[in-house]
């Protein structure tokens, strides 16, 4: 029966704001991702990984989940991880990798149809990675031989280097074009002399080992402009190992599009003058987008078109969510005196003259290269360049100044 009621669906949110969430439209990475696509095609004879970094809030990890899909479109596999500090043991490190290489070899033999060769190397494979073990209570690192003789525990470096090597050649045999390695916060991990836990090093040094005899592996590290300093530090010549890839926030009009194009497949109508004010206010940063655009179409029932005067009006209420969910977690982590350095570099903006910082906080250089360092080990701050400091998390300054004058807000 016809009653001649129509049922209208609301149509949901467009908008993605949060952590590796991927966005309704992934703006200005084509480039990116073509030239993702060409290193692919070079391995295993001209070997390239890749160093994505970038500041919270332009799309690093949605970026390296992209990477993971085109390597598997082409018949990579591929094991992802987030690092964490605990990795920064190098024992916990090596574990972790070789628990990287087996799920790579247990994917294999899970996904594909395998030939009696390629099952006997998978099985090799797996029989090789069972057999690696290290220690987290920090004793021993044993590689048990299959014929289990008591034989001289190969150093560190070489039992990696044979569980890399034994997963790829099972992933290869059964038909994959190799292993894609895609670590994520990358720059939590860094190498420390004092106390000889070298991880970074001893991944580097494997990996190159492994890429000059032509097994099929890609390394991609992603996070913040840190990872840059810490790989350098732990060889010097990781900077020919990788390819750098520096996100940034969106160009003109991709930033506008980032926006605008959600509303349009949602059919919700919106005045130019709204995209531009958004455009100015998110600084081409995708987090900020999408946080706004998610608040912005929440502040007025559907179907209700979207204005420039909304947003204005809505402005306030979005920046208070915005410090809340954003940055006050980020500024509660800091010391009474850490904070006096990041207001020192909010005054000039979202950057700072080291000069300036260090006459402003009357300390000597050693004290506030320690404080700074300390700061970006928190994820706070980085050295974008020589006698420079600078926000690793972008708008931070406008923040800090906004929290200190908020009627300027």
């Amino acid at each position: 029966m016809n009653t001649g009621i129509r049922i209208h669906s609301v149509p949901r949110n467009p908008f993605r704001p949060g952590m590796g969430l991927e966005p309704p439209y992934l703006a200005d990475r084509c480039d990116q991702l073509e030239r993702f696509g060409r290193f692919l095609d070079g391995l295993p004879d001209f070997p390239r990984n890749v160093r994505l970094t970038g500041l919270r809030g332009v799309g690093k990890t949605v970026l390296l989940q992209r990477y993971a899909g085109t390597a598997m479109e082409r018949g990579w596999v591929v094991v992802s991880r987030e690092w964490s500090e605990h990795l920064r043991d190098e024992r916990a490190f090596a574990l972790a990798l070789v628990a990287d290489c087996r799920q790579a070899a247990e994917q294999t033999a899970r996904t594909r149809r395998l030939k009696a060769a390629a099952a006997s190397a998978i099985d090799r494979a797996l029989d090789l990675l069972g057999s690696l073990s290290v220690s987290l209570a920090g004793i021993t690192v044993a590689l048990r031989s299959p014929s289990h003789q008591r034989e001289p525990t190969p150093a560190l470096e070489d039992q990696l280097f044979d569980a890399v090597v034994s997963a790829c050649r099972g992933v290869t045999a059964a038909g994959g074009s190799g292993i894609v390695l895609c670590y994520d916060e990358a720059h939590i991990v860094r190498d420390s002399v004092a106390t000889l836990q070298l991880p970074l090093s001893t991944l580097l040094a494997v990996t190159a080992r492994l890429q000059r005899e032509g097994v099929p592996l890609m390394l991609v590290v992603c996070g913040l402009p840190t990872l840059t300093e810490n790989l350098a530090r732990a060889k010097s010549y990781s900077e020919r190992m990788f390819q750098a890839e520096e996100l940034d926030r969106l160009r003109s009009p991709e930033d506008v599009h980032a926006f605008t194009l959600p509303l349009q497949t949602a059919g919700r109508r919106h005045d130019p003058a709204l995209a531009k004010a958004m455009a100015a206010d998110s600084r081409g940063y995708p987090f900020f987008i999408q946080f706004f655009g998610a608040l912005l179409w929440e502040s007025s029932a559907w179907p209700s078109p979207l204005t420039e005067s909304d947003y204005h009006h809505s402005r306030p209420a979005m920046l208070a969510a915005l410090d809340r969910a954003f940055f006050d977690a980020r500024l509660a982590r800091t010391s009474a005196v850490e904070r006096r350095l990041l207001q020192t570099i909010a005054s000039c903006g979202e950057t700072a003259p080291l000069k300036q910082v260090i006459g402003a906080l009357r300390m000597s250089n050693g004290a506030t290269q320690r404080l700074i360092y300390r700061l970006a080990d928190k994820g706070l701050v980085y050295r974008p360049e020589r006698g420079v400091v600078a926000f690793a998390v972008p708008l931070f300054g406008e923040y800090l100044r906004r929290r200190a004058h908020p009627e300027r807000g």
